[in-house]
Formats: structure tokens, sequence, C-alpha cells
């Protein structure tokens, strides 16, 4: 319940910082974010892995992309973000349901064959399907989901069987970011990187897989 809760209002947060900030205050909280990330990332005094280094190289790499989410990028960067969150919420799902093999023992106990494959393969029928009922049967909402999102820009821009294969890449990254993450914990010998976020640990545990996802979906957006 109190992951559920702490979820929530984060997601309420999001919003608010997304669309309702101007572009230095946006640009602002989001460096602060990754800095404090940062903070988390290398406040243990113990000897740093492979892992460790990978992440801070991701970090560095989304400040410097802090520049180009202005104003007219804000939906993209919601786009980012809605991948990683329906990767994470599939994977759970079907995990817990079905979840029967567990593949990476050693790096992220609870995940399974079943989490890990829905987590990768539903994100992306999802997110065409409501492409598709919101844009060719303009149902109510479609408005909301064009502006808010880039969805439709990138079906339009590859059409649907590789605007599939982009979104099945993004939710690759943001399970491998994830997977980073808990193999960096594993060897840093520590549960999370903070527990500044009831339920969810520090801001890195909360945003690890956001971090692999955005670069991504930038690489590809940035050919429309």
């Amino acid at each position: 319940m109190k992951r559920l809760l702490t979820g929530l209002f984060l997601g309420l947060l999001v919003l608010i910082f997304v669309f309702y900030t101007n572009e230095f205050f946006f640009e602002l909280i989001l460096f602060g974010i990754l800095m404090f990330a940062l903070y988390e990332l290398f406040r243990l005094k113990t000897k740093k892995n492979v892992f460790v280094w990978l992440i801070l190289i991701v970090i560095l790499t989304n400040m410097l992309l802090i520049g180009f989410i202005s104003d007219n990028l804000r939906s993209f960067f919601f786009t980012a973000l809605l991948i990683s969150v329906f990767t994470d919420v599939f994977a759970f799902f079907f995990g817990n349901l079905f979840g029967k093999r567990f593949i990476f023992p050693n790096v992220s106990p609870n995940k399974t064959l079943e989490g890990t494959l829905a987590g990768l393969i539903f994100p992306s029928l999802f997110i065409v399907s409501l492409n598709y009922f919101f844009n060719e049967f303009q149902i109510i909402g479609n408005e909301y989901f064009n502006d808010f999102t880039v969805f439709s820009s990138i079906v339009d821009s590859f059409g649907y069987i590789l605007a599939s294969i982009i979104f099945f890449l993004c939710s690759f990254a943001s399970i491998l970011g994830d997977l980073v993450a808990s193999k960096s914990k594993r060897l840093l010998n520590i549960k999370d990187f903070g527990n500044l976020l009831p339920g969810h640990g520090g801001i890195l545990d909360r945003i690890d897989s956001h971090l692999f996802c955005i670069p991504v979906i930038l690489i590809f957006y940035s050919l429309i």
C-alpha cells in the first residue's frame, strides 16, 4: 500500500512537473533530480563496480539531453516515462500472475521469464493499439493523447510495424536499466540506493529504467 500511494503521488507530481512548469524550472528540477541520483550512486564509500560506472555514463548522458527537452519536447519526455511505466506494469502484472521461471536470480531475484517477456512485448502492442483506436476512430480523449505524447508522431513517421519495434527497443532499454541498477546494488551489497521515497527506495531506484529509455527513444524521435 505504501508503494502504491507513493507511486500515485509521484505520478501526480510528474504531470505537474512536465506540463505545468516553465522551461527554466523544468530544466532546473530535472538537473537537480539527476544530481541527487549521482549523490545516491556515490554516497557509499565502497569500491565501485563496472555497473556503477555505466549508470554514471547514462546519468551524464541524460544531463546533456536536458537542453534538448524544451517546451516543444515535453510530450516526448512524458512519452519516454510512459513507456518505462508500461514496461514495469506489464512485467510486474504478468510476472506475479504467471511467472514461474526466475531468469536473473543473482541480479534481480523476483524477475521471471514470463514477466520479462510481457514487459518487452505488451507495451508496444498496447501503445500502437491505443494509437489506432484514438486516431482511427477519433474516440474521446484523442486530442490529449496526441498533445501529451508523441506516440502518434512516431507511428505516422515509421508506420505501425517499425513503431512497434521502436517501442520494443525502448522497453528493452528500460528493463536493461533496471537490471544494471539491480546488479550494481548486489555488488555494492545494498538493497536500495536511498530511502527518500517510501516503498520505492531512493530517486535513482525510481528512475533507473527511465535513464536508459530516454536516450533510446530520443534517437528515433530525432529522425522524424
